[in-house]
């Protein structure tokens, strides 16, 4: 694999692929972009017709780059590949990724505090809210994740007059 710098405006959307990502999944990828620049290029092939480089993987990572960065380039690799093998790839890549079992992202965030990395970072650099980052944080087992959060009562006592 070459990757390539290539005119921004010459990159196009493929009209198959049938991933959707939500707006808190966009941010955090922005995020990410962000933090650790653009790690992974955007993989397409080359339409000679159109003289464009079509998108294989990699769509949300051209948006960020063209919608949100306002970037004139983008790093591409392109391969070489019939119409029917681009569409089996996509597929392949969204699918490849896996997802993050529960266990294992409270362990990560149980981590992350134990680094001194407070409940508002994780949130911000892991794409969640905070009351997903106390979720992980409970099923962790550990009260010393909790010892500097404040807690309201769980229940008051009212007097009420006796109904006759």
């Amino acid at each position: 694999m070459e990757p390539i710098i290539v005119p921004i405006e010459k990159v196009r959307a493929n009209n198959y692929n049938p991933n959707n990502v939500s707006e808190n999944n966009m941010q955090l990828l922005l995020q990410s972009i962000q933090d650790n620049g653009f790690c992974f290029p955007v993989v397409t092939v080359y339409d000679p017709d159109e003289e464009v480089y079509v998108i294989v993987d990699g769509f949300h990572r051209y948006s960020i780059f063209k919608d949100y960065l306002e970037a004139k380039e983008l790093p591409i690799v392109v391969l070489e590949q019939n119409i029917a093998q681009r569409m089996a790839s996509t597929v392949q890549f969204n699918r490849a990724r896996g997802v993050h079992q529960v266990e294992l992202m409270g362990d990560l965030v149980k981590a992350m505090i134990e680094q001194g990395v407070e409940d508002e970072e994780i949130a911000k650099h892991l794409g969640m809210d905070l009351e997903e980052v106390f979720r992980l944080k409970q099923i962790t087992g550990i009260a010393e994740l909790f010892k500097n959060q404040s807690y309201s009562k769980s229940w008051v006592i009212e007097e009420v007059p006796d109904e006759v």
